[in-house]
């Protein structure tokens, strides 16, 4: 789902802001500040103003000036959790859509 809102990933000592461009259960692609490499993990921050969601995080591609994180789950409680986050995303974005008439 296309989104347009900030993130935080924190590969050890080094903090990347970014703009997140897509969210799904799976994953993220966004735009970040910095040089991030494939394989790199860490912590990722949603900043949403829906709520804010933390979780581990590793690169998995990086193309033009975007990267594609997938989310990597601790335990199924915050699989469940990531996915109601990226549902209530999903109900908030679509009822701020701007319906324009002819």
């Amino acid at each position: 789902m296309r989104t347009g809102f900030a993130v935080e990933f924190f590969v050890g000592e080094m903090e990347f802001g970014g703009l997140c461009r897509d969210v799904s259960d799976a994953g993220i692609r966004a735009e970040f500040n910095g040089s991030l490499a494939i394989e790199d993990t860490g912590i990722l921050h949603l900043l949403h103003p829906i709520g804010q969601l933390k979780l581990e995080a590793k690169v998995a591609y990086i193309e033009r000036c975007q990267a594609g994180l997938v989310f990597v789950f601790q335990n199924e409680r915050e699989r469940h959790v990531t996915s109601g986050y990226v549902a209530s995303l999903a109900s908030y974005l679509a009822d701020s859509q701007v319906v324009e008439f002819p």
